[in-house]
């Protein structure tokens, strides 16, 4: 537990656990992109196809986090975490198989192991490091982008080296049993290491129209990133960059996202008001879509460089809104997966549209500016939901 005089570096060194947990959740989606062309040619998908792979795991995003508070009434979150890195674990192995029906059960598993693990990290926060909570979640979010951008810059060489996109994907299936390992033995006998047992306050925020908008921010930032992770690296390569380079691109923009999850939580809870912040991300983001749809190999390396800074922001933003808007960590629990679960049904609307407009329109252009209105409306929701204010639930107002 956290005690008032506790010094940042120990603070520090308790959440590593927690920060290692984080390193396993993103890798199973941006490993994919990067080699998506070679899954496609060896599984003989269409884009079409391809879009359910890079789909797939924000669909499972939404189902688990719809699943996940009432796994917690059974299941400790300690616990919760565990069960979430064998599936990531399990899943990523299954997906190795040469099937594209198995590739995609494989997918499914790893992914609601993942779902499970999106709603715990902001609710572990709150639990155990309420008093630091905004250092502990930049901690937590720049080792997702790290991971996260090191499985997009290694991907492509790492199966070119092997001969075999599997080795690509199975190194992160590995890293999960690995980090389970650590996390099994670094929590036992802790002292919160219950189910949450108190009363879901689902059903109240549900009628709250903070929270819907709370859920455009969170659905539209999503889309880009899960869609420009998945398609990125083919829309580089369709115009013409070397597929190493445009596997180091989609890995810089990510790897951008470790300064902005280090910075952009304290900042964003030091603020009564995020307005601003959100205005400059978003303009961030729509000079690097705009430039990548009008000259991508032009300057590259600043469209790349505006949408990591843009995207990799928008997650933390959304991630503390949750914390700095929640009056218990009960109220984090039910907050975080209201957003997520209907967050991800919107997402995983973006990397299937995507493959399905530039299948019929043969062009990349117009699966940009769809991207582009769905930023806009990133905007205009974290106008509203940026604002000065706090979702309060009483949990017996809530149990009526």
């Amino acid at each position: 537990m956290e005690t008032p005089t506790e010094s940042t570096r120990s603070i520090i060194l308790r959440s590593l656990p927690l920060v290692a947990f984080s390193l396993t959740l993103r890798p199973m989606v941006t490993s994919v992109g990067p080699v998506l062309p070679e899954i496609r040619h060896e599984l003989h998908m269409s884009a079409t196809q391809a879009s359910y792979l890079t789909a797939l795991p924000v669909v499972c995003f939404a189902l688990g986090a719809f699943l996940t508070p009432r796994l917690l009434r059974f299941v400790s979150p300690n616990h919760a975490v565990a069960l979430s890195m064998a599936l990531l674990f399990i899943g990523g192995n299954v997906r190795l198989v040469s099937s594209t029906m198995i590739v995609l059960v494989g997918t499914f598993i790893a992914g609601i192991g993942a779902a499970i693990g999106n709603v715990l990290g902001g609710l572990l926060a709150r639990r155990d490091f309420s008093a630091r909570v905004g250092l502990v979640m930049g901690l937590y979010v720049g080792a997702m982008s790290l991971s996260s951008s090191t499985a997009a810059m290694i991907s492509y060489p790492v199966s070119q080296h092997f001969g075999s996109w599997k080795y690509a994907l199975a190194i992160w299936a590995d890293l999960a049993f690995i980090v389970l390992g650590v996390w099994l033995i670094t929590q036992r006998g802790h002292a919160d290491n219950a189910p949450m047992n108190t009363t879901s306050s689902y059903r109240y925020i549900a009628k709250n129209k903070m929270a819907w908008w709370l859920v455009l921010y969170f659905g539209f930032q999503s889309t880009n990133f899960h869609s420009l992770a998945g398609w990125l690296p083919t829309i580089l390569r369709d115009a013409g960059i070397d597929p190493t380079r445009a596997g180091d691109m989609v890995s810089f923009m990510i790897l951008l996202g470790v300064p902005a999850g280090l910075l952009v939580p304290p900042l964003a809870a030091k603020f009564e008001s995020q307005r601003g912040m959100i205005a400059i991300i978003v303009l961030v983001s729509l000079i690097g879509l705009t430039g990548v749809w009008k000259a991508p190999t032009l300057a590259p390396w600043l469209w790349v460089a505006c949408l990591g800074l843009g995207v990799g922001s928008s997650f933390p933003v959304a991630l503390t809104l949750v914390i700095t808007k929640s009056d218990s960590s009960a109220a984090a629990r039910d907050l975080s997966s209201f957003m997520q679960s209907w967050g991800y049904v919107i997402s995983a609307i973006g990397p299937l549209a995507l493959g399905a407009i530039r299948d019929s329109t043969g062009s990349w252009s117009y699966a940009l500016i769809a991207l582009m209105c769905g930023t806009a409306i990133q905007f205009t929701a974290g106008m509203v939901v940026g604002g000065p204010g706090h979702l309060h639930v009483d949990q017996a107002t809530a149990a009526k």
